[in-house]
């Protein structure tokens, strides 16, 4: 019996912010705007993924509550936490901030992780991807952060930094305002976060207006160039988005995080009534899977290659550097140091420094 690795509870499918280059945009031009999962219908999937032996604590401890939304827009999230930790399980949230959260106390410590998104660390950047205010939402991310610290000081927090052609003169001041002990900063390049029209990119088939649109804001050619080396290295690639389940606001399962509830070609079904088999079979039997594994679209998503990374931009002044170390530390480097006396304590230094502060 295959086990899920990982299962995406959408808890809400709505989203206030206005990021040009999400699926959300499609859906909302498609008049589909979301919905809210109630807690009963939450305990429901999670009853049945267990009876049905797809979900096994033992194996799946964390059940992350997002994909395409916002889940601080559930105004019944407490009652959600309070289900989590009544099954004994924890959980993974991702959240831009505009919303600010109202999360009892008592259920910040089943918060193992979680991840705030930022376009920009100026108003004229951030505006332009999410749409709304960098000051509220820096103010409702610390307000949070200050409880969280308080009640959970052992929940991993992730500023997901997304890199465009507009804001990289910004980033070592978010670097510097995020540098605080279990803070991991992570730089990534931004890219059509959405599945479809990413692979009508690399067919070549977006439109005029929306490549023009995207070329004054995203790294296209260094989009292409990764996407085209890990094609080459993708023969026998294994997506880690297999044996993950997606299911969204109305309980149906879908075929991976990359697609939404408007690709009906691509929802699989209500998960109440799918069995194990049925589960399994449907998400093997889905041919954008091959397309994009073929592709190289899923080997760049999922991993950190020679193309994947951009050369930081400039400045940092000695965190410059210190990044540098950081990122440039690979395995045969540490099996090198593992021969050395003392190599060991070299090793978990470099890593206690890299856990709190990554880029």
């Amino acid at each position: 019996m295959v086990k899920a690795s990982r299962v995406y509870i959408e808890i809400s499918g709505m989203c206030k912010a206005d990021c040009p280059y999400c699926a959300q945009q499609r859906l909302r031009q498609a008049g589909n705007f979301g919905g809210i999962m109630s807690p009963d219908l939450f305990e429901q999937i999670l009853d049945h993924l267990l009876k049905i032996g797809v979900l096994d604590r033992t194996k799946t401890c964390y059940i992350p509550l997002f994909n395409w939304g916002e889940l601080f827009l559930n105004s019944e999230i407490n009652e959600i936490l309070r289900i989590l930790k009544k099954k004994g399980f924890y959980t993974q949230i991702s959240s831009s901030f505009i919303v600010s959260p109202d999360i009892d106390r008592e259920y910040l410590p089943i918060i193992s992780d979680l991840t705030f998104s930022l376009s920009g660390f100026s108003q004229d950047s951030y505006g332009r991807i999410h749409g709304t205010s960098l000051k509220e939402t820096l103010g409702n991310f610390e307000s949070f952060y200050s409880e969280l610290r308080r009640y959970s000081p052992i929940t991993n927090v992730c500023i997901s930094w997304h890199r465009y052609l507009f804001n990289e003169n910004e980033l070592w001041d978010a670097y510097r305002y995020f540098k605080r002990p279990r803070i991991r900063f992570i730089a990534t390049v931004a890219f059509f976060n959405d599945i479809l029209e990413m692979m009508s990119f690399l067919r070549g088939d977006l439109s005029e207006t929306r490549k023009n649109q995207a070329k004054g804001d995203l790294f296209l050619d260094h989009i292409r160039e990764g996407i085209a080396y890990s094609k080459r290295k993708s023969n026998v690639y294994c997506c880690p988005g297999w044996d993950s389940l997606v299911i969204d606001e109305a309980a149906q399962l879908l075929l991976c995080c990359g697609v939404t509830r408007y690709d009906s070609d691509h929802v699989l079904g209500n998960i109440l009534e799918m069995s194990a088999r049925e589960i399994w079979n449907s998400k093997s039997n889905d041919h954008l899977c091959n397309e994009c594994i073929s592709s190289g679209l899923a080997l760049w998503l999922y991993n950190q290659n020679p193309f994947n990374s951009r050369p930081w931009p400039s400045g940092g002044g000695l965190d410059r550097p210190r990044v540098w170390f950081l990122h440039n530390l690979r395995p045969k480097s540490g099996r090198m140091l593992r021969k050395l006396p003392h190599g060991w304590r070299i090793i978990n230094a470099v890593k206690d420094m890299r856990s709190p502060w990554k880029l």
